[in-house]
């Protein structure tokens, strides 16, 4: 659950912050640890991608991508631009759920992965 996942994040942010620094320069965080919340997030993200399949819910799959099409409506604390987002048309509601799915399943890989990084 979410408490497991909040605690290995604490643990590994722990080590963000030096203990005990001699120097009054900035110390770079070690690289490591870097990787190690890098993967931490990656996992969340692709986990909360991955369940929308997993579920069988035909919301979240083709050809139907309607699982933004009440979210408005039930949100648990909705805004003053809900009833704006709700009446939008399907199609935008549709590429909602594909931009849910491009930012969940596709863009944690830039996390993990080498991308030109120096």
């Amino acid at each position: 659950g979410w408490e497991t996942q909040m605690a290995e994040l604490t643990f590994h942010s722990l080590f963000l912050v030096p203990f005990v620094s001699l120097s009054h320069g900035a110390l770079a965080p070690p690289v490591p640890i870097i990787y190690l919340i890098r993967l931490h997030l990656f996992r969340i993200m692709m986990g909360a991608g991955l369940i929308k399949f997993r579920s069988g819910d035909p919301k979240w799959r083709f050809p139907q991508l309607s699982a933004m099409d009440n979210f408005y409506e039930t949100q648990p604390v909705p805004n003053p631009l809900s009833r704006f987002w709700h009446r939008r048309g399907r199609t935008w509601h549709k590429l909602e759920v594909l931009t849910n799915h491009f930012v969940e399943l596709v863009v944690p890989w830039g996390l993990v992965l080498p991308l030109g990084r120096q």
